[in-house]
């Protein structure tokens, strides 16, 4: 299983989940590693989860969170991913339409000024601009080559959650009471993705 963070954070969000998933070799990816986050691109991003994916055994769980989600959904069709799982991922073009009025201006971010403080003790890292753009404006991703699960709380149920199942008819786990750091934070959400891994071998 390759674990994919989301803007501005980095792999340490996913802690403690390999725990949660004892018969796979879990491994979580540095989205940023190598690159000039300045200039660095949702297409960018795509490819360092190919990369990754490459380096585990077969076959390999796609896990995104976040502007993740979207990274491993660009990357899946590439991975010949097994299965995919999504928490409250950045939709799809298809399901949040595009805009290409949405400027792509190269720079950094701080990610707390735009999201909203990180939780006690969360490192926050300056994240890429473009990318952003690119989120906003609508990256395509018509169909997916596996079964997938979109994994949502309350802070995204209806924005990127219920949108993005119905596009690819993806299973849906519903988390009432859970905002968006919850679903990678809270270890009895692995326990429910471990759950449908093994009901979707």
């Amino acid at each position: 299983m390759l674990l994919i963070h989301g803007a501005g954070s980095g792999p340490w969000v996913f802690e403690g989940w390999n725990k949660s998933f004892p018969a796979l070799h879990v491994r979580a990816v540095d989205l940023h590693a190598g690159l000039d986050v300045a200039t660095a691109s949702m297409g960018d991003f795509a490819r360092a989860v190919v990369v990754a994916a490459n380096e585990l055994p077969r076959p390999v769980v796609l896990c995104g969170w976040s502007s993740g989600g979207l990274a491993a959904l660009q990357a899946a069709e590439r991975v010949q991913a097994h299965s995919l799982v999504l928490l409250e991922p950045s939709p799809p073009g298809e399901a949040q339409g595009f805009d290409p009025a949405v400027e792509l201006p190269e720079g950094l971010f701080d990610p707390e000024v735009v999201y909203g403080p990180f939780p006690a003790g969360m490192k926050a890292r300056a994240e890429s601009m473009l990318a952003r753009g690119e989120r906003k404006r609508g990256v395509s991703v018509a169909s997916l080559p596996c079964p997938s699960l979109v994994v949502v709380g309350d802070e995204f149920r209806e924005e990127r959650g219920r949108p993005v199942a119905d596009l690819y008819g993806s299973d849906i786990i519903d988390f009432p009471g859970l905002d968006h750091w919850s679903l990678v934070l809270e270890p009895r959400v692995r326990k429910r993705i471990a759950g449908w891994l093994s009901l979707s071998e």
